[in-house]
């Protein structure tokens, strides 16, 4: 019993490191284990029952803990890690609980139709947006159709906000008295594959254009640039614009350089304006 213990003590060690296949060592140690602890109290082949025991032993640890780390894993789901701006730590919370301190409010439809809000992020910490539904209805609050935002898969810093829109191409909003909105947190890869943290935004009318430059203050390279810019006139809102910056990646400390184009209503006349705000909506990580 002791040789037999050390013998599964030996395979289950080894397998404890093969993919997929260290499951199977629970087994395995859990046998050897007690055939060792029986040969000890048998008095039998000490030495290897001893061996055998240890290496048991120190597979259901190992396996133990890669249970552990599934289980976290899969516990995760549904949460956003990013720092807190209070503490400077990383932190975990989830996402219904980041929900309750974001909001989103109609900012009114542009001179081209599009239906445009502000989305408010309360929370200390940064939040990643997959996407905005906005659920539209009738005057009787009959159901009448579902679009979803221009932007996706963005992300919003901790206590700031930004604007989004629904594009209105083929889509008369001033139909629907009412509606909500429906907001998907993203559960990992876009907080994990993009930048919204440390940059700082300068932004300049030329007279032609909005000139922005996008200071990258962050460790990593980033590339494929998001943002938006928001244009009011007499403090109503009167169009929403994109730039993007899909050429080139920004070093850290870099700095990027994109041009927004100037509204334009339905009639693709250029519409005056006479305030402005550009937002950062994202900065995929280029290493």
């Amino acid at each position: 019993m002791g040789i037999a213990s050390l013998i599964l003590g030996i395979i289950s060690i080894i397998l404890a490191f093969v993919p997929f296949i260290w499951m199977l060592t629970v087994v395995t140690s859990i046998v050897g284990l007690v055939l060792g602890i029986l040969s000890l109290v048998k008095k039998i082949n000490k030495g290897q029952s001893i061996a055998g025991i240890v290496l048991c032993a120190i597979t259901l640890i190992l396996a133990i803990i890669s249970f552990q780390n599934i289980f976290n894993s899969f516990s995760d789901v549904d949460t956003t890690t990013s720092t807190n701006i209070e503490t400077g730590k990383q932190e975990t919370t989830s996402n219904e609980e980041l929900k309750k301190n974001i909001t989103i409010e109609s900012t009114g439809i542009t001179a081209n139709g599009d239906f445009s809000f502000k989305v408010t992020n309360n929370n200390n910490q940064a939040v990643f947006i997959n996407t905005i539904n906005v659920i539209f209805k009738d005057k009787d609050g009959n159901f009448m159709e579902k679009l979803s935002s221009n932007a996706s898969y963005f992300g919003i810093s901790a206590n700031s906000e930004v604007i989004n829109y629904l594009s209105g191409y083929d889509t008369d909003f001033s139909k629907y008295p009412n509606y909500e909105f429906e907001l998907e947190l993203d559960d990992g890869w876009v907080a994990e594959d993009i930048l919204i943290d440390n940059f700082e935004i300068t932004a300049n009318n030329t007279g032609k254009q909005i000139s922005v430059q996008l200071k990258n203050n962050n460790e990593s390279a980033c590339k494929d640039i998001k943002m938006v810019a928001a244009f009011y006139k007499d403090d109503s809102i009167v169009g929403c614009t994109e730039g993007f910056e899909f050429d080139s990646t920004v070093s850290a400390n870099g700095t990027a350089y994109i041009n927004i184009h100037y509204p334009m209503d339905s009639d693709y006349d250029d519409v005056k304006f006479d305030d402005y705000k550009v937002y950062l909506l994202s900065a995929d990580k280029a290493d």
